[in-house]
């Protein structure tokens, strides 16, 4: 995971890039505030190439499980 960009204490809702602020209250607890990512979804391409493997077996039905673990693989692979 990224690296928190500030900290920031509830107890008198101080924000500062040094996790040893002055500015925090002592004992207090001190939360990581991080960026928001852009989502990255797929492309035309990717959706066409999840879509080309073979999802069904003649014998059993559509396979809707590892249709779903193929995207999300995909996107966890671009968003990570």
């Amino acid at each position: 995971m990224d690296k928190p960009i500030a900290w920031y204490d509830p107890t008198n809702r101080a924000v500062s890039r040094d996790k040893d602020s002055p500015l925090f209250t002592p004992l207090g607890q001190v939360l990581p505030l991080y960026t928001q990512r852009t989502w990255v979804g797929l492309t035309e391409l990717e959706r066409a190439e999840i879509c080309d493997l073979k999802w069904w077996d003649w014998e059993d039905s559509f396979d809707i499980e590892g249709f779903a673990r193929a995207i999300e693989a995909k996107l966890r692979e671009k968003n990570t």
